[in-house]
């Protein structure tokens, strides 16, 4: 079996839902997998000049099961004569090299994990490949004017034509079911295999702590409130910023740059409680955090705001959702108070693995006998 995917995230990034599906794909079905990374979906702005450039890592460094290919384009795709432009500069070239590694099997899936013009353009031009997509973010509403409404129009049009589609939360697939019946709600998970053994696990220390993307997404004014209600306690928040503080910070915050991802657990088992600071808002809407499911996993308590897929856990234990942080003091000091044992730790680890998220999807998505 071959796999084509798509990504919305480069190979090189930290490993997120589609390096666990790409290698799921390749353990559990025995997929050949070749990655495409993404490349610009809308136009320029000035925030881009700070994100660091994406390299690709040498061939030899890769899995042998794996190859890459990263797609040269004009960032104009939200334009209609820049998606003919890319179509006639650069897309040919690139569904050849699609088609040459597709003929080296019969058996051929197309894995969308972002809606992008070239995505479509592949789908179209392979109709004997099956096409499914898999959606971990509500993509479209990351854009405003033309981009996003370009990218809604390509993603409708690349799930109507696949035979079946998954994501990550209940607010997608109740989106995608308008336009395809076949939607399977696989929640994101953990990598268990880069955790700790459970029975390491520390003692919690005194701090709150949050470690991933400072987008806009991020809540700086519940940060603030938190940090003011608990002026005993360290607030540390690492990762790269995107979004300034819209606050005055108390002392106890302390902002760190991003860590080196075989650091960010290390740091997490660290504090005494992992944050989940996001807005609640169109674009937290779909989003089910990974960072829910490594905090548990490593036996930490969760204190967030109620968005998205959040809102379903937090009936699960050791969890506190608040918007206002001071005003739950008391529920917030009887989660801290509380402990998670290792066969707890274990047993969640257990439900929430990547390979067991994945599972449901191999009926789904195996070679036609």
């Amino acid at each position: 079996m071959q796999l084509i995917y798509f990504s919305a995230v480069p190979w090189a990034s930290f490993q997120q839902r589609p390096h666990e599906f790409a290698g799921w794909a390749h353990r559990r079905l025995g997929a050949r997998v070749l990655w495409v990374e993404p490349y610009p979906v809308r136009l320029p702005m000035l925030q881009d000049l700070r994100r660091p450039a994406s390299t690709l890592p040498a061939a030899d460094k890769l899995p042998d099961w794996l190859e890459i290919i990263a797609p040269k384009a004009l960032p104009v795709e939200p334009l209609g004569l820049g998606r003919a432009l890319n179509h006639a500069l650069f897309w040919p070239n690139i569904i050849s090299k699609l088609r040459a590694f597709a003929s080296r099997d019969s058996q051929t899936l197309i894995g969308v994990g972002k809606p992008s013009h070239l995505a479509l353009c592949a789908v179209e031009a392979m109709p004997d490949a099956r096409c499914f997509y898999d959606a971990m973010d509500d993509f479209p509403a990351f854009h405003r004017g033309a981009a996003r409404t370009a990218n809604a129009q390509i993603e409708r049009a690349i799930v109507e034509r696949c035979f079946a589609c998954s994501t990550s939360s209940t607010y997608l697939a109740d989106r995608l079911r308008k336009s395809n019946g076949r939607v399977h709600l696989v929640p994101n998970g953990l990598a268990t295999e880069r955790t700790p053994d459970a029975s390491a696990i520390r003692s919690p220390g005194n701090s709150f702590g949050y470690v991933g993307t400072l987008g806009a997404w991020f809540d700086w004014e519940w940060i603030a409130a938190l940090a003011t209600a608990w002026p005993e306690r360290a607030v540390e928040i690492h990762g790269p910023m995107y979004r300034q503080p819209t606050v005055k910070l108390p002392s106890n915050v302390h902002v760190h740059p991003a860590l080196p991802h075989a650091q960010a657990l290390q740091t997490m088992a660290g504090f005494g409680a992992g944050l989940i600071p996001f807005l609640q808002n169109e674009l937290t809407e779909s989003v089910d955090p990974v960072k829910y499911y490594e905090y548990r996993g490593l036996g930490l308590p969760v204190i967030s705001t109620p968005f998205g897929e959040m809102r379903r856990h937090g009936s699960e234990p050791r969890v506190v959702l608040t918007s206002n942080p001071g005003e739950s003091r008391a529920q917030i000091e009887a989660l801290l108070a509380s402990r998670d044992t290792a066969e707890s730790v274990s047993a969640f680890r257990g439900a929430h693995a990547w390979d067991t998220r994945f599972e449901p999807l191999a009926a789904v998505l195996a070679p036609a006998s």
